[in-house]
């Protein structure tokens, strides 16, 4: 018997190899080719393929390479085409389809330790990437904190006072550069407060604030 499959269907190729298996175990049965395996799908499903619940898909044929139809069956659906088989066959395949269904509920039934050891070594991995995934966005999504809001409001501070000492008459407009700096973070970087400004943001807000200009008005004294 070929290796079972974790999966909760069965194709008509994996089914009628399945059939004629156990159909030349008992020995007085003709081979069941798989054209005809088709013919008496399309019977017993009439009205599931004719709704679309039954698929039909094509597969390449290893020798000539031609593309052929085959159905894609549920395990339920499989056993009741197997009700135009012998008892023999029927209950052979049967307890073929029941070990597929076993193996769904227990992938990891017939797996040495070591095999084991690899599947949980790779489900770690997989969650250790999943983990690295959120705490990226979660990095770059987080607003910057109160340690980081103070290094801002530092640095606007210290470039307000810097354009006061290359432009002294800027001093009178001192309360309006402030507003001006703040309301031109905001537009920068499309946030109602420099305190929502995002963590991944602050090297370049600060860079920002860094090079900021007052607008040319300023300069001119009251």
């Amino acid at each position: 018997m070929n290796e079972l499959k974790n999966k909760n269907e069965i194709t008509s190729l994996e089914l009628v190899e399945q059939i004629n298996i156990f159909r030349k175990q008992e020995g007085n049965r003709a081979e069941l080719h798989h054209n005809d395996l088709l013919k008496i799908i399309r019977d017993e499903f009439e009205e599931e393929i004719g709704m679309g619940k039954i698929s039909q898909t094509l597969y390449e044929h290893p020798q000539n390479k031609q593309k052929y139809p085959m159905f894609i069956l549920t395990l339920n659906q499989a056993k009741q085409v197997l009700m135009r088989e012998s008892k023999f066959v029927r209950k052979a395949v049967i307890e073929y389809i029941e070990k597929l269904e076993q193996q769904l509920q227990n992938p990891y039934k017939n797996l040495s330790t070591q095999q084991m050891m690899i599947l949980t070594l790779q489900e770690q991995e997989k969650i250790a990437e999943r983990v690295d995934v959120l705490e990226y966005k979660v990095d770059n999504e987080i607003r910057v904190d109160n340690g980081e809001q103070r290094k801002i409001q530092k640095a606007v501070s210290t470039r307000i006072f810097q354009r006061i000492d290359i432009v002294p008459q800027l001093l009178e407009n001192k309360k309006f550069m402030f507003q001006a700096l703040y309301r031109d973070l905001k537009d920068r970087f499309g946030v109602a407060s420099y305190r929502d400004i995002k963590r991944k943001d602050l090297r370049n807000c600060l860079e920002y604030i860094s090079t900021w200009i007052e607008p040319a008005d300023f300069r001119t004294a009251s």
